[in-house]
């Protein structure tokens, strides 16, 4: 048996002595082990953490599932699935004889709902993008940026980390056209930065958007970045921050459906890059 993992180990332990094998190994990409590690300090050690891993039945692990399931199915699935990934360790170690999160609540997950956004729907959208922007808050004023993110996101086709990964020399106003080339990744120990895709995409602006962003050129101060959407102090902005502005505005508008993935599936203009059909 690993003499760090025991039957009393407790559970907050296990996910440090966990983590650490997984960094130490290398076979999963940081990103992959900074989310597993967020979701055992956010979602199961204030919950089980204090507990040895011997005293953590199954009973005691569907109480959390269900609490879970009441905040989001999301949270709900990560928490079984990384803390059933961790626990398969304490088995493999012989610290427990068999994986309590294995006899738990089965979770389905809910058909992905495919729709694109009607016009009704679109402005459904903006509407609660000013609504939510427009409330007076606590705290650091929130950022105005969201309704140009999915401005362009709907523009585009593209993902909520490659219009953060945008400079201005991406875009060719002129001729209306964005290379959408690189994507922003956050990584514990490295921080925030833009790695360039394998494969990198020519997309049309149509006008609403290219008036947008001429715009934005127009009124943003220059940062060294060339970002055409950086934070207050000029870095790039993290995926999961905009992510959660878009959760918390699609809540409180009863738009829980409305995913970043309906905004890339809604019709836009057309690639540059096709030839334009004949004329009759």
């Amino acid at each position: 048996m690993n003499t760090k993992i025991n039957p009393r180990t407790t559970v907050a332990d296990l996910v440090g002595f966990w983590v650490e094998q997984l960094r130490a190994e290398q076979r999963l990409s940081r990103t992959t082990i900074d989310e597993y590690e967020r979701v055992l300090h956010n979602l199961v050690i204030p919950r089980l953490g204090a507990l040895s891993i011997s005293e953590v039945a199954t009973d005691r692990i569907n109480d959390v599932l269900l609490e879970l399931g009441e905040q989001s199915l999301n949270r709900q699935r990560k928490a079984k699935v990384v803390l059933g990934a961790m626990l398969d360790t304490a088995v493999e170690v012989g610290a427990l004889t068999v994986n309590p999160v294995r006899g738990s609540l089965s979770i389905s997950r809910p058909a992905p709902d495919h729709r694109s956004l009607t016009e009704t729907e679109l402005e459904s959208v903006r509407t609660a993008v000013r609504a939510w922007l427009g409330k007076e808050r606590s705290g650091p004023k929130s950022s105005g940026d969201i309704a140009d993110i999915i401005e362009v996101m709907l523009a585009t086709g593209a993902r909520i980390g490659e219009v953060l990964a945008l400079r201005w020399r991406d875009i060719d106003l002129g001729a209306r056209v964005v290379d959408v080339n690189a994507t922003i990744k956050t990584e514990s120990g490295i921080g925030t930065y833009r790695k360039p895709l394998a494969r990198a995409r020519l997309v049309a602006l149509p006008d609403g958007a290219a008036l947008m962003l001429q715009e934005r050129r127009r009124t943003s101060r220059d940062n060294f970045l060339d970002a055409v959407f950086p934070t207050r102090n000029l870095t790039w902005q993290q995926v999961n921050n905009v992510e959660r502005r878009w959760r918390q505005i699609r809540r409180e508008a009863g738009l829980e459906w409305v995913t970043p993935d309906a905004f890339r599936r809604t019709p836009r203009g057309a690639d540059p890059r096709r030839p334009a059909p004949p004329q009759c």
